[in-house]
């Protein structure tokens, strides 16, 4: 109701003072017909663009001097004006396979005017006068070679409480192409994944890991951008067992002992997998020999036949002590 009183009030003012009205009136078609005679008719504008060569079917690298192009367009103020406020793309790529080069030779001199055609539709200008500085562009070229390169995830997964992947993290793709001349992709074996970290998993999943490719040397391009890395997610659970130690001999130490001789071993295992386990098939065990004790005063305990679904988590202690007896 407001807005209706505004406007009411607004249009009775109107009314009530013609003068005004016919003022306002003539204003606006003097600025009609100046805006018509000044942008009805013909500039010429100039406009600089960066430019590159591609080609999608011959494996060539291209380069030129030449990167920067001026294109001086006439046409009418009102496209003129347009095309300002439609912010161009100050950038043009040229498509080598439509300008007939004899690729054999490795560097040519073509006129601008060979791709004219193409810059006008890029920029679709087409039907407009169009001129380009420099005259003539110098392009030089070199082969490019490929090879398969392998990948390697540094990624690494942080989960919630009681998730952990029940697999080691698989590569969905695990090999990329790369191009460049032939001294430089003979020196790379490998991309790494970018060594981000993705936290509070807490389900299996597809993770896409980006390729560190800033460190793959100038020149040298690999189009593949990321690769998807499958994780496979269970819930797992902790159990401790105590277990003798047994002493295995390089030598014949019959009368020797170890202190403790049990130790508690803390394994993480999947929920699903916790009835498989047997605890009496793993085993504790502490190699002696005259260089192993010569060089320590404790022994290291190992935990042996620990099924591929059993991680272990701690032992307790680490390493025992040993008594000699003659």
């Amino acid at each position: 109701m407001q807005m209706k009183k505004f406007f009411s009030k607004i249009f009775s003012f109107f009314i009530k003072h013609r003068q005004v009205t016919t003022f306002i009136i003539c204003l606006c078609v003097s600025l009609f017909l100046w805006l018509f005679i000044t942008y009805g008719r013909e500039y010429q504008h100039s406009v600089v663009y960066t430019i590159n060569f591609i080609d999608n079917t011959n494996k060539v690298e291209y380069h030129t001097q030449d990167s920067i192009i001026t294109i001086g367009i006439t046409t009418n103020g009102f496209a003129f004006l347009a095309r300002n406020l439609n912010n161009d793309k100050k950038h043009i790529t040229i498509n080598v396979e439509k300008l007939n080069i004899n690729l054999s030779k490795g560097k040519a001199t073509i006129p601008s005017s060979r791709f004219k055609d193409q810059i006008t539709k890029i920029l679709d200008i087409r039907g407009q006068d169009i001129s380009i500085t420099p005259a003539n562009i110098n392009l030089t070229w070199r082969k490019l070679y490929s090879k398969k390169v392998n990948i390697v995830n540094t990624c690494s997964f942080k989960f919630k409480k009681t998730y952990n992947n029940y697999f080691p993290p698989e590569l969905l793709i695990k090999q990329a192409v790369i191009e460049g001349n032939a001294n430089d992709i003979s020196k790379i074996n490998q991309i790494n994944t970018k060594p981000i970290v993705f936290e509070n998993i807490f389900g299996s999943g597809v993770f896409l890991a980006p390729l560190d490719l800033a460190t793959l040397p100038k020149g040298v391009n690999c189009h593949l951008k990321s690769v998807p890395i499958k994780l496979t997610t269970e819930r797992y659970t902790e159990n401790t067992i105590e277990l003798p130690v047994k002493v295995i001999r390089y030598e014949d130490y019959r009368n020797i002992k170890v202190l403790p001789k049990k130790v508690k071993v803390r394994y993480s295992v999947a929920i699903k997998d916790y009835k498989k386990v047997n605890q009496r098939e793993f085993n504790a065990f502490v190699i002696c020999s005259d260089e192993a004790m010569q060089k320590r005063s404790k022994l290291k305990v190992t935990i042996g036949n620990v099924p591929d679904y059993v991680r272990i988590v701690n032992v307790y202690p680490e390493k025992v002590e040993y008594i000699l007896f003659k």
